[in-house]
């Protein structure tokens, strides 16, 4: 497979993306116990529960990025200046009226908050500005992203991710001189909506400055485009509803059958799962764009090559930080959060161990949207959503399980999906056998196991007390796994491929 014209955007994207990951890791590493020092364990819950409100308002507009993705990518590879406008203007208007017309709604939830919320400790008015505030920056990120999507076309998503570090940073250091100055709820909310504004405006001044042909007009609306956009983003947004009813619906559960404090601890621990998730966010947002650009081409062969490497390359770079997750978890929450979690540990491995198998595939779903086959898997994803719902209720309710309920609903279920349909359903599409991706997946899974059985050798020799010692671990398992990923995970085609890209970069 040849590498010449990606290599050189890959490597960009790549380490902006794990400079923003880095980031995110050692700035929630730090976050949270913060948060739980200055506002408690139960003021932690509220404001996942802002961000996790947030990310049910996203099921709309994730589906809508990435059908303008697509299809803004298109023309622009056709360098196609009057489409991209088009389809440029037409989306971002469509979703400003989108936002408008779900004002009530929202208006309605923040009016109700009191009665649908469990909280306690804290004002109803505060907690309402908190909800205000984080929705207000959520809105802010989610048009900033419309405006960026000829970054994504032109496979510039470094400049995405550099926008995005503006944005932690800034909120990070609000957070910590708000709270400083005053323990107050209603502050985080001004931190979460500064930092939004001023990564929007960045945006803005980047993309006028680099795309001078893009202009915003309402002249440019087109309603076929927003048709045909929403025919396609239709789909995306029952998947989308059905992935967030996996993946957050687990604390609004909590909230309601077990009240604030199990949200937080929950939440609190929840964190890891988050990092892995966002961890494996750097390696889809860089190959995305890659296969977009072969299908744009019609490179056909390429692009089925990649994507079987795109599996490997997720699983290869996940086994390693899982396992060390899932083997010292315990030493994690002692050192990160104090003694105090440490019997949360099953949980922990519970929330991070399903994820070698659930993130290697993400690569591959971009398949289903850059050609279109969005409804089956928006079905299936909304079904097993709605199914992980009822029987997470149903577990609650009849089983005392307490905050692991949900936790164990969701993992079977999502293993279930992902290891039977996603990667059969993609094989499809390209015309492959339904186990062409089963080989990949594993490979990744084969170097998870190695590296939980040296976590558990170096456990034995040596318990970590301090982050230094966790990290001598973490490095001494990570360099003697690399051998076993080398020799026995990668075939000699994929060697062969990081040769390459390697010596490009020397």
């Amino acid at each position: 497979m040849s590498t010449k014209g990606v290599s050189y955007e890959m490597s960009l994207n790549l380490g902006t993306n794990f400079l923003a990951l880095v980031l995110n890791i050692l700035l929630g590493l730090v976050v949270v116990p913060f948060y739980i020092a200055k506002i408690g364990v139960d003021g932690y819950g509220i404001i996942a529960l802002a961000t996790s409100f947030s990310s049910y308002l996203s099921i709309i507009t994730i589906a809508i990025d990435a059908a303008v993705g697509r299809n803004f990518t298109l023309a622009m590879r056709k360098e196609d200046h009057a489409s991209s406008n088009a389809i440029y203007s037409s989306s971002i208007i469509s979703a400003i009226l989108l936002i408008v017309a779900l004002l009530p709604l929202i208006g309605w939830f923040l009016y109700k908050i009191d009665s649908i919320i469990s909280y306690r400790g804290y004002a109803v008015g505060e907690m309402r500005w908190v909800f205000i505030a984080i929705i207000t920056s959520f809105v802010l990120t989610f048009i900033r992203g419309l405006f960026l999507v000829p970054a994504f076309a032109s496979n510039k998503i470094y400049i995405q991710r550099i926008i995005a570090i503006l944005e932690i940073v800034v909120r990070t250091v609000l957070i910590f001189l708000l709270l400083n100055a005053s323990a107050k709820l209603s502050l985080i909310g001004i931190a979460f909506f500064m930092a939004s504004l001023v990564s929007f405006v960045t945006a803005l001044i980047w993309i006028i400055r680099k795309f001078p042909f893009l202009k915003l007009q309402i002249a440019s609306f087109d309603k076929k485009i927003v048709r045909y956009v929403a025919s396609m983003s239709f789909w995306l947004v029952i998947n989308q509803i059905g992935t967030l009813l996996f993946i957050n619906i687990d604390i609004i559960l909590l909230n309601q059958y077990y009240g604030a404090t199990a949200t937080g601890e929950f939440s609190t621990v929840a964190q890891w799962h988050t990092l892995l998730r966002s961890f494996a966010g750097v390696f889809v947002a860089i190959f995305t764009p890659v296969v977009y650009k072969y299908y744009a081409d019609k490179d056909f062969s390429n692009l089925l090559k990649f994507s079987k490497y795109s599996v490997v390359a997720m699983g290869l770079v996940l086994a390693i930080p899982i396992g060390i997750i899932v083997a010292y978890s315990d030493v994690i929450l002692r050192l990160w959060v104090g003694e105090k979690f440490v019997h949360f540990y099953p949980l922990m491995i519970l929330l991070t161990g399903h994820l070698i198998f659930n993130l290697s595939v993400l690569p591959i779903l971009s398949i289903n949207s850059v050609y279109n086959k969005v409804k089956i898997p928006g079905l299936t994803s909304f079904f097993c959503g709605i199914l992980n719902l009822v029987l997470g209720i149903l577990v609650i309710k009849y089983f005392n399980w307490g905050i692991y309920s949900v936790a164990i609903v969701s993992a079977i279920l999502l293993t279930v999906k992902n290891l039977i349909f996603s990667p059969t359903y993609a094989a499809r599409i390209l015309e492959q056998k339904p186990w062409f991706y089963y080989p990949a997946i594993l490979r990744g899974c084969g170097l998870f196991v190695w590296v939980l059985l040296l976590s558990w050798c170096c456990r034995k020799f040596m318990l970590p007390g301090s982050w230094g010692g966790l990290m001598i671990s973490a490095v001494a398992i990570g360099v003697c796994s690399i051998p076993f990923a080398w020799f026995i995970s990668l075939n000699k085609e994929q060697r062969s491929l990081i040769g390459k890209l390697i010596r490009r970069q020397i």
